[in-house]
């Protein structure tokens, strides 16, 4: 599912599918190097021989190998080389998440917070989300913290939350930062704080979000220049928790 955001407390979005699809043909291979036939089928799915490389996955998915169950997930899902069935996208993605797969532990969540091969359960999709965010799956984490935000399948809490966003935009997640900084600009489950509002909405903007660059310009209205000097010091950037131990402004 790809980002639909706007500013906290609108509409619930999480961020995912459209990203995926594209990211699906790029994904890691496993660890071992020896896994020829997992390489083989990859080779195959990136240059649209989607047989080959359903062959291969099928083989590797029988032995329980879990990326090869996770790209015939993807494979069902989106239709490649098969007609699109979301049962047997779900199915797979379930027997990869339950053999460990983030990815597909992510994708189980998104099955289900979008109903798409049965009745939404925002329940299951916060525990799944749960399952790959603590694996380290930044978008996991993004998205558990908007379920936190706003109270679907986990019970609504702030400070959950904003943990969770900040993992994520931590982790470069453009959408986590985006929602820090409005949290810090508004004082929204945070103290307020215009410099790691500056921080986290330059950081969103440096990926060319339209919205962040825009929040920019509001808050720099009421910054000084000395203190949109601290917010842009690339030592706070490599650490952007690090405002709060810089020296008191004027």
């Amino acid at each position: 599912m790809q980002t639909r955001h706007r500013p906290p407390l609108k509409p619930m979005r999480l961020r995912g599918m459209k990203w995926v699809l594209i990211t699906a043909l790029l994904i890691l291979l496993p660890a071992s190097p020896a896994d020829a036939d997992f390489k083989s089928g990859m080779a195959a799915y990136r240059r649209g021989d989607y047989a080959r490389a359903h062959k291969e996955f099928t083989r590797l998915a029988a032995r329980g190998n879990p990326a090869a169950l996770r790209m015939l997930g993807d494979m069902y899902e989106s239709g490649a080389g098969v007609p699109r069935n979301y049962a047997e996208a779900f199915k797979r993605y379930a027997e990869a998440a339950a053999r460990g797969d983030l990815h597909a532990r992510f994708m189980v969540a998104q099955f289900y917070y979008e109903g798409k091969a049965g009745p939404k359960d925002y329940g299951e999709a916060a525990r799944w989300y749960r399952k790959a965010a603590e694996g380290g799956h930044r978008d996991a984490r993004h998205n558990l913290g908007v379920m936190y935000e706003h109270g679907r399948g986990v019970p609504k809490n702030d400070a959950e939350a904003i943990k969770w966003f900040r993992m994520a935009a931590e982790q470069g997640v453009e959408e986590s930062r985006l929602k820090l900084g409005y949290r810090y600009m508004k004082g929204e489950g945070v103290v307020q704080d215009d410099i790691q509002a500056y921080l986290w909405l330059d950081l969103a903007a440096s990926s060319g979000n339209r919205e962040a660059r825009d929040a920019l310009e509001t808050l720099s209205r009421r910054m000084t220049p000395e203190d949109i000097a601290r917010a842009r010091q690339p030592a706070l950037k490599r650490k952007p928790g690090s405002a709060k131990n810089l020296p008191p402004g004027r």
